[in-house]
Parts: C-alpha cells; sequence; structure tokens
C-alpha cells in the first residue's frame, strides 16, 4: 500500500523490513518516521552488479537505521539516515565491504579513498565519491549506486554533507565544504563525535549519528570472511597528513591510512 493520502499512515507500527522503499519513504517525507521505526531498525537489500573490482550476485545484506533527521538544519530535514550493512535481519554480525585487494594498494585495489596517497580535493575530489558511491542516480557503472535495488534507487533522497574538500592538511574553517550525496561514507565526527584526525572545524557542521552516540560497536567484519575484522573508511581527510584519510581500526578506533589503500567501505544514505 502507498500512502498517497498522508492522513492514511498507520499510527501503529509493523517491522521495517515489512515496508517496501516506496512506503518508508512516504513515511519519512511525512515527518512519522520516527514514530514508527527505531534507531537500529533494519531492512533488507539485494546487491547486484560490479562495485569497482567486486561483483555482487543476489547477495543478501540489511540496511539499519543510525538516525532520523540528522542534523537537519544543514543537511535536510524528512530523512532517515541508513547505513550499510549487518548480515542478519536480527543479531548478525556488523560487515563492510572489501574487494580482493584488501589492505592492500595495488593497480586492482577499487575501495580506496584516491588512487594516489593524496587527499587534495578532499571528500568532494574523492576517486571512493565519484568512482564508488556515486554522485548521481543516472551515473551506475561499477558504483554502488548501480548495485543497489531500483525500488531503493527510485526512493533515495539527497543528503547536504558538510566536509573538509581542501585536503592537504588543511585546518581552517573555510576548508569544509557542503556536497550534495545520494550515497556517502560517514565522517569522524558523526562515527566519534570527536575530531583527532580530521580537520576539527567539521564538528561545527556535523552532528555524530545517534546509532554511534548509543554507544554500539563500530568494529566491522569483511563482508566475505566474517570471522576476520576490517578497517573501513571515513570521508575526513586527514588534517596532519596530506596522503590519508581517517578510518576506523579493527578494533573500532579511530585512525589514518594512505589514501590509496583498499579499506573497507559501509556506505551512508538516505530516504
Amino acid at each position: 500500500m502507498i500512502f498517497h493520502d498522508w492522513s492514511l499512515l498507520p499510527t501503529k507500527s509493523k517491522p521495517l523490513n515489512d515496508y517496501t522503499w516506496e512506503e518508508i519513504s512516504e513515511i519519512s517525507s511525512a515527518g512519522k518516521a520516527a514514530s514508527l521505526f527505531k534507531v537500529g531498525d533494519r531492512k533488507e537489500i539485494v546487491l547486484n552488479g560490479t562495485v569497482g573490482a567486486l561483483t555482487f550476485n543476489n547477495y543478501h545484506t540489511y540496511a539499519f537505521i543510525i538516525g532520523f533527521d540528522h542534523n537537519a538544519e544543514l543537511e535536510g530535514e524528512h530523512r532517515i539516515h541508513f547505513q550499510l550493512a549487518k548480515t542478519a535481519l536480527s543479531g548478525g554480525k556488523d560487515i563492510c565491504f572489501t574487494d580482493s585487494s584488501y589492505d592492500s594498494s595495488g593497480s586492482s585495489a577499487a575501495f580506496r579513498m584516491n588512487k594516489r596517497n593524496t587527499n587534495s580535493g578532499g571528500w568532494e575530489d574523492s576517486y571512493m565519491r565519484n568512482n564508488i558511491c556515486g554522485t548521481s542516480k543516472t551515473s551506475t557503472s561499477g558504483r554502488f549506486m548501480g548495485a543497489i535495488p531500483a525500488a531503493l534507487r527510485n526512493a533515495l533522497k539527497s543528503v547536504t554533507k558538510y566536509t573538509d574538500n581542501t585536503g592537504n592538511a588543511s585546518t581552517s574553517s573555510s576548508a569544509v565544504t557542503a556536497t550534495t550525496d545520494y550515497i556517502f561514507l560517514l565522517s569522524e565526527y558523526e562515527v566519534f563525535g570527536s575530531c583527532s584526525i580530521a580537520n576539527s572545524n567539521e564538528a561545527s557542521r556535523q552532528q555524530q549519528y545517534a546509532y554511534y552516540s548509543a554507544g554500539n560497536s563500530k568494529v566491522k567484519y569483511r563482508h566475505t570472511s566474517t570471522s576476520s575484522t576490517a578497517y573501513w573508511w571515513l570521508r575526513s581527510a586527514d588534517r596532519h597528513n596530506s596522503a590519508g584519510f581517517a578510518d576506523v581500526s579493527t578494533g573500532g578506533g579511530v585512525g589514518s591510512t594512505f589514501a590509496g589503500t583498499s579499506f573497507g567501505v559501509a556506505p551512508g544514505f538516505c530516504v
């Protein structure tokens, strides 16, 4: 059922997974999501297609809610913020996606922030944003944008993200600018609520996601080997080093790594 008349929206929740993406989008647009769902709720997604050097063939996974109307004044209201991924509808493991070149920087490594060890241009100009995540609903080839189901792609809402888009070890407030994103990586502050690696001015334009401020684990496992923890990328350029971006370590702490290294990807999106 599609709720073209918002007065017909349900007043009693059923599981998030039982709604279609179109229905979830309408509930979100009506500003009713937080009354029907809760942070951490999950919905199944089936991934198909090639992302970088990784091919998905009917890969079943679960998106989970990390916030409602997160930082709405700057990022846009009436949005449910999700992250990928978990291995099961209940319980299971927190995962990130890794390619066959994980933790290396060879020519076949696709899940890297840039092809060279530089953070010049920050998130905005990064290889990860433009060639792996995807910045348009119509430019899908080789990107997560093309691997998600069409119903989800149609339901995606753009979000305005503020990040240091200068890089080169920038520390100025003017380096923190806006991008319009559909699929994005989380920042250091959005995960940890602090900036030890990122330009500290990101904090004034960002908020920590409710899922992580509630104390949920930041440790993620490789989607192809769920007994193996993985480093996963954040979109924040390293303010101390012009060659790196922030990441989350296998122990759940923040660190920084050369931009040309293939690490795990745990993308976010909004509906």
